[in-house]
């Protein structure tokens, strides 16, 4: 395994536990509902799936393009600009949260 997907895995795992502690609610005192917490997770699980999805699979989505509907892509886009963008998405909510 390369170790970028490595770092990819473990900066996606300091993102769920920093979720999970965040919705323990103790420092708020309000617990949030059921339905908000699976919003939550729901809205993080397809997040990660396409950040992560980018950044292991960049080769392939690259390549898996080429010919979509009415023709508005003409050729492969390389595996290195897509897992690229899977790094700014990946990384961005943190950036976020350390400028604000």
């Amino acid at each position: 395994m390369k170790w970028w997907k490595i770092l990819s895995l473990v900066i996606a795992g300091v993102y769920i536990i920093g979720a999970i502690l965040s919705f323990s609610g103790e420092d708020s005192g309000k617990k949030p509902s059921a339905e908000e917490i699976f919003k939550a997770a729901g809205g993080m699980f397809v997040w990660l799936l396409i950040s992560l999805g980018c950044i292991w699979y960049g080769d392939e989505l690259g390549e898996g393009m080429i010919g979509a509907k009415f023709g508005l892509v003409s050729q492969a886009s390389p595996g290195w600009a897509v897992a690229f963008i899977g790094w700014i998405l990946l990384l961005l909510p943190g950036v976020l949260i350390v400028f604000f």
